[in-house]
């Protein structure tokens, strides 16, 4: 891992104005670019760029973010390198994410059903481009306060993508066998390690609906091998059962079913398709009792 960047320090003409976070592979600041406008600066760390599948990886989320521009996607400004850091600026966003929104409360159900609807919104956009997340989840959903209100946006599409029949045949990033995403949200084919589709997103989608709506997951195990069994071979429990004081439609309880179904050809095609099963829900589609 390389020194921080200093307060005040340059990086391509964006002004470090403070850490915001990071990781293994980077760091996240507050920069300002040199037009004045503030941004979120994703710093690689030296050592990880000797890493050619994880710089891979790193230009791979920058291109896939490039070529989305959705008000439910984070937005790309530019991807740069200069003295051995690479780096990707993107807007700076204010807020909290979803996860950390549903550790500190339950939401409303209306209200999930709402930022629901913007997540598939943006998420739909993706897929419509030939991109798939591939690790869709609460924390990696940020609710950005703007002056429209809040809005949800897609973050770290560092696992994404890029659909062979709109990019072309693809690198493979990963190691033989080794699944990528995260297990409490992950689709039977990505626990199989097959080539995935937009499917996965949806049933990652299913998951993460399941858990706005009911506070709880579908399968919950501490053991990663039962996790995957569970996603693999047993029954997706009914939202009314998960939450007892939540009234869900026939309807509801049929989408979020259908999202989670094991078998992806039983599942929505996208999110596009998705989003517009939700949108046709009759209502009060969720209540609280």
């Amino acid at each position: 891992m390389s020194d921080p960047l200093p307060i005040g320090a340059t990086l391509a003409g964006h002004r470090i104005e403070a850490p915001l976070g990071g990781g293994a592979m980077g760091t996240v600041y507050r920069a300002r670019a040199t037009d004045g406008t503030p941004v979120a600066l994703k710093v690689l760390h030296p050592a990880v760029l000797e890493r050619w599948d994880l710089r891979r990886r790193f230009e791979r989320e920058a291109r896939a973010l490039a070529a989305v521009t959705h008000r439910n996607v984070i937005g790309v400004r530019e991807l740069g390198e200069e003295e051995g850091r690479l780096f990707l600026a993107m807007e700076l966003l204010e807020g909290e994410s979803l996860e950390d929104r549903l550790v500190r409360e339950r939401l409303d159900p209306e209200e999930a059903l709402v930022l629901a609807d913007a997540v598939l919104a943006g998420l739909a956009y993706a897929h419509a481009h030939g991109i798939l997340h591939r690790d869709v989840k609460p924390d990696n959903v940020f609710l950005a306060r703007t002056a429209e209100g809040l809005v949800p946006k897609l973050l770290d599409f560092g696992l994404a993508k890029l659909d062979d029949d709109a990019w072309g045949p693809r690198t493979q990033l990963t190691t033989q066998g080794m699944v990528l995403g995260t297990p409490t949200y992950m689709a039977p084919e990505q626990i199989r390690s097959e080539p995935v589709d937009a499917r996965a997103d949806v049933y990652a989608m299913g998951v993460m609906l399941f858990e706005m709506l009911t506070g709880t997951f579908p399968f919950v195990s501490d053991e990663i091998p039962e996790l995957f069994r569970m996603h693999l071979s047993a029954p997706v429990p009914s939202l009314a059962e998960s939450r007892h004081d939540l009234g869900a439609s026939p309807e509801l309880e049929a989408l979020v079913a259908r999202a989670l179904e094991k078998d992806r050809d039983a599942r929505f095609a996208d999110a596009g398709v998705m989003r517009r099963a939700l949108r046709a829900l009759p209502k009060p589609a969720v209540w609280s009792t």
